[in-house]
């Protein structure tokens, strides 16, 4: 299938091309379709006839009118059957305030076979010729959107409080430009190691030898925290910015989680460095830290892929649908430009909306106010910390 997960809408193939392409799901009981793109497939498929249960799992979220337009699009097309799962509850409740009910859950989960104690992990080091000492751990993207420059200042901060720390960046895929700045400023710093492209066993191994996994990353992109859970699931202590998925997935033994706040020359969303510095000190010197085993068996409980799958057993019929999880929609005004054209698409006929959409928007137009859209998402995403009296503040820092 051509992916419809990219955009821009005036770049998606002919609909009649695509309508050749899902010939063959329309007899199907039940389709899962991933991705952003997946609502305008719900779109088409109903469109044409489709039936049955949808699943979506859009993995990211919402990143401009694109995705905006592609929701409302589904909206019309929409069963009470169908099940949209997101990876936390800050994702669900943005998808909620665009009109779409939504479950919380991950379930794909994390490769629970794979990620998990290893006997052996330790020739990793000799692999990758990491020195002796403990081992401060980053896993993902290398790209801007995941604030490695400001993680490596932090850490680079935590190796004058641990002579013996060694910062590893393991990541697969890599923005070069970006990459290659920040490694040729640290070309003359000991104890910072690149792990470009690791195989999954050694990323595994990686997060065993790990004495803490750490990231500064407030993306406005993934839903679920992989790589901490991924990291917790082999025993390791995990620090995050309390943003997104970080904070229900740190929510256990092992987890670490540190305020966010803004920028006030930007007003962008960042990660406390001082917060995140004093997190990595806590989890490498405080006592009483939580044992591995303890950690990884929590971790591997709920996230583990043996059990998440679960999730999906309604569309095979092997067990019941699970209840939409009741999730307070976000706070949200969209762009001023964008209601006339939704509400265009709402004065149409399910079938004649869908076409307008894909044939006659001024998607280049509309996507001109994308930033101003996906910096109100950024800041819904932000979980306030709890307070001493049971409440809750209600903004960053």
């Amino acid at each position: 299938m051509p992916s419809l997960n990219e955009g821009p809408l005036r770049q998606l193939p002919d609909v009649e091309f695509l309508h050749g392409t899902i010939r063959e799901f329309l007899p199907l009981p039940a389709v899962v379709a991933e991705g952003p793109g997946g609502f305008l497939w719900g779109a088409l498929l109903r469109a044409h006839g489709f039936s049955g249960t949808l699943t979506v799992l859009p993995y990211v979220n919402p990143r401009g009118w694109c995705d905006v337009a592609a929701l409302a699009s589904y909206r019309r097309f929409a069963d009470r059957r169908d099940r949209v799962f997101l990876g936390s509850t800050p994702a669900a409740a943005v998808y909620q305030a665009l009109g779409v009910e939504t479950s919380v859950g991950e379930p794909y989960g994390i490769d629970d076979g794979l990620f998990t104690i290893r006997p052996g992990a330790a020739r990793i080091r000799d692999q990758l010729r990491i020195p002796a000492g403990r081992v401060l751990l980053f896993a993902g993207r290398a790209q801007p959107d995941k604030d490695l420059y400001r993680l490596l200042r932090v850490s680079l901060k935590a190796q004058v409080l641990f002579s013996d720390l060694q910062i590893v960046i393991a990541t697969h895929v890599v923005d070069r430009g970006y990459l290659d700045a920040a490694r040729g400023l640290l070309r003359s710093s000991a104890g910072v190691h690149f792990v470009l492209d690791p195989a999954p066993e050694q990323l595994a191994d990686l997060y065993n030898v790990a004495d803490a996994f750490v990231t500064a990353s407030t993306s406005h992109f993934e839903t679920f925290g992989r790589a901490p859970a991924e990291a917790l699931a082999c025993g390791t202590a995990a620090v995050a910015p309390r943003y997104d998925g970080f904070a229900e997935v740190l929510a256990q033994p092992g987890g670490t989680l540190v305020d966010v706040e803004i920028d006030p020359a930007t007003g962008e969303l960042r990660a406390d460095e001082e917060r995140l510095l004093r997190g990595i000190f806590d989890v490498l010197s405080a006592p009483g830290q939580p044992p591995r085993h303890e950690v990884a068996a929590t971790a591997r409980r709920r996230f583990g892929r043996s059990t998440t799958l679960r999730e999906l057993g309604y569309l095979a019929g092997r067990a019941p649908r699970p209840p939409r999880t009741p999730v307070r929609p976000a706070r949200l005004r969209l762009p001023d430009a964008w209601c006339e054209p939704l509400e265009e698409a709402g004065r149409r006929l399910p079938p004649a909306a869908l076409a307008w959409m894909w044939n006659d928007c001024d998607h280049d137009r509309l996507g001109g106010y994308d930033h101003a859209f996906t910096s109100q998402v950024r800041r819904s995403l932000c979980v306030p910390p709890p307070v001493d009296d049971g409440q809750e503040v209600t903004t960053c820092r």
